[in-house]
């Protein structure tokens, strides 16, 4: 398959560029955002029918898909990826429209969208068994989509700070006002609307390198690709009535402060869902892998340890 590799450099405290590996030299395209680790995430870029989704495929074992949020990327993994990868085939792509993947246009991009695309992608990187989804977030509302149309390709699903619930007329207002004063004006526009709800207050007074890491991925992303995800996002359809279907393990985590999926939805969720475990980690907000990295690998290895 058409396959093109490339290396992001992402070193705490300093913002580095990322490009194209081409034997000793880098070809810089653009700015991205700041990470934690002092490393370089080897990725590859994967032609599906969509265009190229950029992947990190690293270990062997069972295969483990992770899916971000957004307005992020395959980063809000960067505390995962290696320790889950001593026992998983772990694969974290960037969405579409999201870092190296192909660009988009501002027309919809709806959750279907993006669950065929993960779809393909498994198929490009000849993943034949049933897969454990875990996604954060829009990865989360991606899942219910994935699970709809691919549900032969499932062996579990971990839900993290996410909602089954469609959106409130209000709040489908506020996506599509969002995403024309994004295009009209870039992710500035909305700094000060989203980066609030995205991590508890005490994160980005004691980690201040992943507040920035975050308001980087905000900033960073492209309009079109802003105004496709909030469209997309606000189609998307009320899942409570089916999650009473759903017969695979399924793990919930919550941040305790989530003030966009808030503890007690996560719990209707896991009331609904039979044989579910919702896990609360204190003191931290939607972003949970970044926050609490440590808990939340844990409570990801238990659960996937139980799976066999």
């Amino acid at each position: 398959m058409p396959c093109q590799q490339f290396y992001h450099t992402r070193t705490a405290g300093v913002e580095l560029r990322v490009g194209l590996r081409l034997d000793n030299a880098l070809h810089f395209s653009h700015y991205v955002p700041l990470a934690v680790a002092d490393k370089l995430t080897h990725m590859k870029s994967v032609t599906i029918a969509s265009g190229q989704l950029a992947v990190v495929d690293q270990g062997q074992g069972p295969p483990l898909l992770l899916v971000h949020g957004f307005p992020l990327d395959h980063t809000l993994w960067q505390n995962q990826i290696e320790p889950l990868a001593a026992n998983y085939r772990v694969i974290a792509p960037d969405l579409r429209g999201i870092g190296q993947s192909s660009a988009v246009s501002a027309a919809p991009l709806t959750m279907a969208a993006f669950a065929d695309d993960l779809a393909n992608l498994l198929d490009a990187i000849e993943v034949r068994e049933p897969i454990h989804y875990c996604g954060l977030s829009m990865g989360g509302y991606i899942a219910w989509e994935f699970w709809r149309r691919h549900p032969q390709r499932l062996r579990s699903l971990i839900l993290c700070d996410t909602k089954a619930a469609a959106d409130t007329p209000e709040t489908a207002a506020t996506r599509e006002q969002w995403a024309v004063d994004v295009l009209r004006s870039g992710t500035t526009v909305v700094e000060q609307a989203i980066l609030p709800k995205l991590m508890a207050p005490a994160t980005y007074q004691q980690q201040p390198a992943v507040g920035e890491q975050v308001r980087r991925m905000l900033l960073d992303t492209r309009p079109e690709t802003f105004a496709a995800g909030q469209r997309g996002m606000a189609l998307r359809i009320d899942m409570r009535p089916y999650l009473g279907e759903i017969r695979l393990p399924t793990l919930l985590i919550v941040g305790s402060e989530d003030a966009i999926s808030p503890p007690q939805e996560m719990h209707a969720m896991a009331e609904a869902i039979a044989g579910s475990r919702l896990i609360t980690i204190p003191k931290v907000g939607h972003l949970t892998s970044l926050e609490a990295p440590d808990e939340f690998t844990a409570a990801v290895l238990e659960f996937l340890a139980e799976q066999g």
